[in-house]
């Protein structure tokens, strides 16, 4: 859906992107990953022109974006910040309606809209719908931030840190309503971090830069197995690159589905990490899991040693 062609951007003779070639394909999660001043945000803006190129060139659905005029390339993609940016004299629900009112929605329309989304990130529209922003939690806010971005519809949405500045039950959180939300729309998007953890959890591609220039594209399991060079492997954990594997990786890549012998306990979901197996088997002092697939109703058990892949 989007495509990078030897993209470049240079700040006072520095190169914050250097020749980036990358296609993001449409209904898929791709993260933006490494250090600061890797040009993880500059690349982003480029997207939706906050910026331009020097050099270059970046497709949508295969048009330059170079000949779409910025106002109208904006409406067609959602934009979500870590600060947030709500209009605080507005409602909840005005906050959400920007879009749909510049675009001229009838107001039923924009009414069903609002509710709808509301309820799409979790926040009842009858509880939160008429309250202003300073009356919200900093996790509401950000959900209130989410809604406002698919308000239209957008073929893209794009987030800069969205869900750096909450405390870690609720950036948990509010990554889980933004899987379940991408699953439920297929809304194509791309997820600017430094947080790896939410790289990992997030990013069905990882897109991993270095000064300017990307290094490694690939799936979170692909990128942790095989990271690209020493700094790609420390970025990443260094000594701790195995564990965050395990966040990578699911039980039914691991499980036995044809052992027939049978395990006591409530069976772990095929789908869930190995991580999640692994913390389990520590609080009940076990080696062993029940296993299936919820997908075909299969079982199977996960054995410690296949966990960690001897």
């Amino acid at each position: 859906m989007i495509e990078f062609e030897s993209v470049t951007r240079s700040f006072g003779g520095t190169r914050a992107v250097d020749e980036v070639t990358l296609a993001v394909e449409r209904g898929t999660i791709c993260a933006l990953v490494g250090t600061s001043g890797s040009g993880k945000s500059t690349l982003l803006r480029l997207v939706n022109r906050l910026l331009d190129p020097d050099g270059g060139r970046i497709r949508l659905d295969g048009v330059d974006i170079a000949g779409i005029a910025p106002v109208e390339l904006r409406r067609r993609m959602g934009y979500v910040i870590q600060s947030v940016g709500l209009f605080p004299h507005w409602t909840v629900e005005r906050n959400v309606a920007t879009v749909p009112l510049l675009l001229g929605w009838p107001a039923a329309r924009i009414a069903a809209r609002v509710a709808e989304l509301l309820d799409l990130v979790g926040l009842a529209p009858d509880v939160h719908a008429r309250r202003y922003p300073d009356e919200l939690s900093g996790g509401q806010q950000q959900r209130v931030g989410v809604a406002r971005a698919l308000a239209a519809d957008p073929e893209l949405l794009l987030m800069d840190e969205p869900f750096g500045a909450v405390d870690p039950p609720t950036r948990r959180s509010l990554q889980d309503s933004l899987a379940a939300i991408q699953k439920r729309t297929g809304t194509t998007i791309i997820i600017v971090t430094h947080d790896v953890e939410e790289a990992i959890r997030l990013g069905g591609t990882l897109a991993v830069l270095e000064h300017g220039r990307l290094v490694q594209t690939g799936t979170p399991a692909a990128v942790l197995a095989h990271p690209a060079n020493e700094q790609v492997a420390r970025f990443f954990g260094g000594p701790l690159l195995g564990l965050h594997l395990l966040q990578a990786l699911n039980v039914g890549n691991r499980a036995n589905f044809t052992d027939p012998s049978q395990v006591g306990g409530e069976p772990i979901d095929a789908d869930a990490s190995l991580e999640t197996a692994l913390a389990r088997m520590i609080a009940e002092g076990t080696s062993r899991l029940p296993v299936v697939n919820p997908a075909n109703g299969r079982r199977g058990v996960l054995e410690l040693a296949e966990l960690v892949g001897l």
